[in-house]
C-alpha cells in the first residue's frame, strides 16, 4: 500500500492560500510528500487512456475512455454442462458460475473508486487475470466484434493540437519508463523539458493502520441477479477468457472488484494524470525549479491534447457492464473522472502564479476541451442520469464552471446540491444512509466525504460563501457525518481513507482533543493533504476570521443547533417515485433499508 496516494484523495485548494504559504515551515514534510508525488509522476508519466494491447471502445476510437463496471462478474450458466472444459477457468472470476463459497470480497478498490490501488500490481487476482486476458485480448477482438464496432455517425473531429513540442529528453532521463501493466502506452511523445536532476526532498514519514472488530453493514443491499431458466449455448471449440465479455452475462457483486477491469489503462491514467498534474505544479512553487512546470505540462499535454494520446471529451463508455449486447457505459461512468478536479485547480494555481509556461494557446485548447466536457455532462444521455448519482455531479459542475469563467453557474450548482441533494444525506446522528447499507460501508461513508468535504464545501468557500455550516433537513452537517464516522469502527476496512476528511474538520471547524489525538495516531502532518487542510486555506469556515463566515453561512436546514420537532421520518423525497433505488450500476436499496439509519438506530457505531 502507498499511504501517500490513499492518502491524497480528490481535493481543492484556494490558490491565493498555495501562493502565500508555498514557504511555511509548519507545512514542510506535507510539501516533501507532494514533491515525491510529482518526482515519480515525472519519471513514469505521462499517462493516456489509450490502451496498448489494442482493446477500444464499441465506438473503434482509440481515443474514447472504456473502462469496465467494477463490480459485475461474469455468470457463465453453460447450456451444456459436458463442455465446460472449453473455457478457460480459474481467471479470476472470468469461468463459471461462482457462489456462497466464493473468497472474500475483494477489499481493493476499483476504478469508480478512491485512488489508491491503481499503483498496486502485485497482488496474485490481478497477476493471474492480467495473465490469463491480455494474451487473448486480440484475438477476442477480431472474433468478437462488439469491442471494435463501426461508429453509427461519423465522429466530430476537433483538433486538439499541443503547443509543447515534443522532444526526447524527459525530466528524469536516466531513469527508463516502467513497464505499463493497465495498458498505458510504453511510449509516448513528450514535451521538451530540462536535463539535470530534480532535488530530493527530505522528511521523516511513518504510517500506521488501525483496525478495530469487522461491523456488519446496516442492511444488505440488493443485486440484479440473473435468470436461472436462462442459459448461455456452449461454445464448440475452445474460448479465450476474454470471451465472456461477450458471451456470458454479468452480475453485480457489491464491494467486491473484479481484477481484470485493471487492464485497462483509464482509469489508472486519469487518476495518476490528474495527480501528476497537480504535484508538479506545486513542487514548482516549492521549490522555484521549473523541471517539474514542464513536466506537468507534459503530463496535460499527453492526456489531453496530444493528438496520438488525448482523451476524447466524454465518457460514453465509461463502466460499461459486459455481457452480450452491452456496448455503451453506464451512469457510473463519471466517477472515473473525479481527478478533473485536480486539474482545474492546478490551472487555476498556474494562472494566478502568472508563470510563462501556461500560455494563452495551452488555456485556449484547455478551455475547449473542458467546454466540450462540460456539454457532454449536461446534455448527453449518461450525463442525464448521472446528475442523479447526486455529490460528484455538482463536484463536476461547478469545477468545470469556474474553470470556464462562469462562477454564477458554479454558485448555482452549489445552491441546488446543498439545497436538495444534500438534505437527505446525513441523518441526524451523523449516519450516511445511502453509504451504510453498502457492503464496505466505512469505505462509502469516506468516499462520500472526500466531495462533501474535500471539494464541495472547499469550493463553496473559494466562491465565497459557507457550506460548513449548512444542515440537512434532520439537523446534520459535514462536520456530524465527519465525528459520526469516527466513531464507527472500522473493522477490516482502512481507517486512513477518514484522516484526510479529519485534517479538514480541524482547519474548518476548530481544533479539538478528538480531532488532535486521531490525527496523531496517523502522522497526518506528512501526507500531501496536510499543505491544502491548514485554517488559513480556507476564508469563510466557521473557524475562520470573526464574522466572515456568519455573514456567508448558507443554510437550508434548521437554524438551531438541534432539531426542534421529531426528525421527519419519511424516507428521501426519491422513495416517493421509486420503490428502490440503484446506487450502484446493478445495485439497488429500499427505503425500509434506510430507515434504521435515518432514525438513529445504526449500528457499529462507538463512543467517542
Amino acid at each position: 500500500m502507498l499511504l501517500t496516494v490513499l492518502a491524497d484523495p480528490t481535493d481543492f485548494v484556494h490558490p491565493d492560500y498555495v501562493l502565500q504559504h508555498i514557504h511555511d515551515s509548519s507545512t514542510d514534510s506535507a510539501k516533501a510528500s507532494i514533491t515525491r508525488n510529482a518526482q515519480a509522476a515525472a519519471k513514469s508519466g505521462p499517462y493516456s487512456i489509450v490502451n496498448s494491447n489494442g482493446v477500444t471502445a464499441p465506438s473503434g476510437d482509440k481515443h474514447d475512455y472504456l473502462s469496465w463496471a467494477p463490480y459485475h462478474w461474469p455468470e457463465c450458466d453453460w447450456c451444456s454442462t459436458g463442455r465446460t472444459h472449453l473455457v478457460h477457468s480459474g481467471d479470476g472470476g472470468n469461468g463459471t458460475n461462482a457462489g456462497p463459497d466464493d473468497p472474500p470480497p475483494d477489499q481493493d478498490l476499483g476504478p469508480g473508486e478512491d485512488t489508491g490501488d491503481d499503483y498496486d500490481y502485485d497482488d496474485a487476482s490481478y497477476a493471474q487475470a492480467r495473465s490469463l486476458h491480455v494474451d487473448s485480448i486480440l484475438e477476442l477482438a477480431s472474433r468478437h466484434n462488439r469491442l471494435l464496432r463501426i461508429r453509427r455517425t461519423a465522429p466530430k473531429e476537433e483538433s486538439f493540437s499541443s503547443s509543447v513540442p515534443p522532444a526526447t529528453d524527459s525530466v528524469l532521463d536516466v531513469l527508463p519508463l516502467p513497464q505499463a501493466p493497465f495498458g498505458t502506452l510504453s511510449s509516448m511523445p513528450t514535451a521538451g523539458l530540462s536535463t539535470g536532476s530534480l532535488p530530493t526532498p527530505t522528511s521523516h514519514t511513518t504510517s500506521q493502520h488501525i483496525a478495530g472488530s469487522s461491523t456488519a453493514p446496516q442492511a444488505a443491499v440488493q443485486t440484479s441477479k440473473s435468470s436461472k431458466s436462462a442459459c448461455t449455448p456452449s461454445p464448440t471449440k475452445s474460448l479465450p477468457p476474454s470471451a465472456t465479455w461477450t458471451t456470458c452475462p454479468y452480475v453485480a457483486r457489491d464491494g467486491q472488484v473484479n481484477p481484470d477491469v485493471r487492464t485497462l489503462a483509464g482509469a489508472s491514467a486519469i487518476n495518476n494524470a490528474s495527480d501528476g498534474f497537480l504535484s508538479n505544479v506545486l513542487a514548482s512553487l516549492f521549490s522555484g525549479n521549473r523541471q517539474y512546470l514542464k513536466a506537468a505540462i507534459n503530463i496535460l499535454n499527453a492526456f489531453f491534447l496530444n493528438q496520438d494520446t488525448r482523451m476524447n471529451p466524454n465518457m460514453d463508455f465509461g463502466q460499461v457492464i459486459r455481457g452480450p449486447g452491452n456496448d455503451v457505459g453506464t451512469f457510473t461512468g463519471p466517477l472515473d473522472m473525479r481527478g478533473l478536479v485536480k486539474v482545474v485547480n492546478a490551472i487555476m494555481i498556474l494562472k494566478r502564479s502568472n508563470g510563462t509556461d501556461w500560455t494563452s494557446e495551452l488555456d485556449q485548447q484547455m478551455q475547449t476541451w473542458m467546454s466540450h466536457y462540460l456539454d457532454w455532462l449536461q446534455n448527453s444521455e449518461i450525463g442525464k442520469l448521472y446528475s442523479n448519482h447526486g455529490t460528484f455531479y455538482y463536484m463536476s459542475i461547478s469545477a468545470l464552471a469556474i474553470a470556464l469563467n462562469k462562477p454564477q453557474d458554479a454558485m448555482n450548482a452549489m445552491e441546488e446540491f446543498f439545497g436538495t441533494t444534500f438534505q437527505s444525506q446525513i441523518a441526524k446522528s451523523g449516519e450516511q444512509p445511502f453509504e451504510s447499507v453498502r457492503t464496505r460501508p466505512f469505505h462509502y461513508r469516506c468516499f462520500n466525504l472526500v466531495w462533501l468535504c474535500q471539494v464541495l464545501a472547499k469550493i463553496g468557500d473559494y466562491l465565497g460563501k459557507n457550506y460548513w455550516n449548512t444542515k440537512t433537513k434532520y439537523g446534520a452537517t459535514i462536520k456530524t457525518a465527519i465525528d459520526f464516522t469516527m466513531g464507527v469502527k472500522p473493522g477490516n476496512e482502512d481507517i486512513e481513507e477518514l484522516v484526510p476528511h479529519v485534517a479538514a474538520a480541524m482547519a474548518a471547524y476548530g481544533p479539538s482533543q478528538a480531532y488532535t489525538n486521531f490525527l496523531s495516531k496517523e502522522s497526518a502532518q506528512n501526507q500531501p493533504f496536510w499543505f491544502y487542510d491548514q485554517p488559513s486555506a480556507l476564508l469563510y469556515a466557521p473557524a475562520s476570521k470573526p464574522g466572515s463566515s456568519k455573514r456567508s453561512t448558507v443554510v437550508w436546514g434548521r437554524d438551531d443547533d438541534g432539531v426542534t420537532g421529531p426528525v421527519d421520518p419519511a424516507c428521501p423525497p426519491i422513495f416517493q417515485e421509486h420503490g428502490r433505488v440503484e446506487i450502484d450500476n446493478g445495485i439497488f436499496v429500499t427505503c425500509q433499508e434506510l430507515l434504521p439509519a435515518y432514525l438513529g438506530r445504526a449500528e457499529g457505531a462507538v463512543d467517542m
